[in-house]
């Protein structure tokens, strides 16, 4: 959902830096938690760590029937994921994302898949 989000973000040319996690149990009721970036993001691994640690705090045995994840507080792409100083990975994480949209752009969706995703056959 990350990657498709964060595809969507770089298509239109914005970035969003609050990060939405939308959960809907069986009985229907509706759980909405956010979490604010501190800055605007397009980056799919950026979304997904805001994510996921939004899901870790709502994990209390719930079977959920819909998962959402979406992005709002919405800016000018040129804005988005500014170089950290102190975080030289997050550079590193960045580049790897845009060679692989680059692949994708050129090869299709399919191209480059992540190891989590693939299947046993």
């Amino acid at each position: 959902m990350s990657e498709r989000v964060s595809a969507r973000l770089k298509a239109k040319g914005i970035a969003g830096s609050t990060v939405t996690l939308k959960l809907k149990d069986a009985g229907f009721r509706i759980r909405t938690r956010a979490r604010t970036l501190d800055a605007p993001t397009q980056l799919a691994a950026r979304i997904f760590a805001a994510a996921r640690g939004l899901l870790e705090r709502e994990a209390d045995g719930t079977p959920f029937r819909l998962i959402g994840v979406g992005v709002s507080a919405l800016a000018e792409g040129a804005d988005a994921d500014p170089a950290d100083l102190v975080d030289r990975r997050a550079q590193r994480t960045a580049a790897a994302e845009r060679a692989v949209d680059a692949v994708r752009s050129r090869f299709g969706s399919g191209a480059v898949i992540k190891g989590l995703a693939l299947d046993e056959d």
